[in-house]
């Protein structure tokens, strides 16, 4: 059974460990410099755990009325609707934003992530250009693909 829970220190070698494991999964590198050992945690951070072991993250950076996604990983093998760990943990960001007064997400990724593109298409954002994203967006520079999902909508 999967279980989310808030980020703890405890969690960062198995988040490490799973970043490993994705970055394999691609032949251009996802970390846009080499990572550090202390970690920049954000105002909200979650991991998806299956038999105490990490399977997942999601993180949330809140900038003045909205949210920034980020940290969104899950391990190939947990990927898809039979596990559902990717809904499971975007509902868990949705939740907070909405009981934090958030009702904008933002996110950017990479083109690579074709199939992180079509979960949050589903999962009612809408793709933006980079032209659209608030001034003060905190933006990776490897990601060139953009998305928004406003809270308000029905989805």
């Amino acid at each position: 059974m999967i279980e989310i829970t808030p980020y703890q220190s405890i969690h960062q070698n198995g988040i490490d460990d799973m970043m490993t494991d994705i970055a394999s999964e691609f032949n251009d590198n996802i970390f846009s410099k080499p990572r550090s050992h202390t970690p920049n945690v954000p105002d909200a951070y979650w991991v998806a755990l299956n038999n105490d072991k990490i399977i997942g993250t999601i993180a949330l950076i809140t900038v003045d009325d909205y949210g920034i996604l980020k940290k969104m990983m899950v391990k190939k093998e947990y990927r898809g609707k039979s596990f559902g760990t990717s809904k499971i943990l975007l509902d868990t960001v949705v939740i907070w934003c909405k009981e934090n007064n958030i009702f904008k997400i933002y996110l950017g990724t990479m083109m690579q992530f074709k199939a992180a593109q079509s979960f949050y298409i589903n999962n009612g954002f809408k793709r933006i250009s980079e032209e659209e994203l608030p001034k003060n967006f905190m933006q990776n520079p490897l990601d060139s693909i953009f998305f928004v999902r406003d809270l308000n909508d029905s989805k």
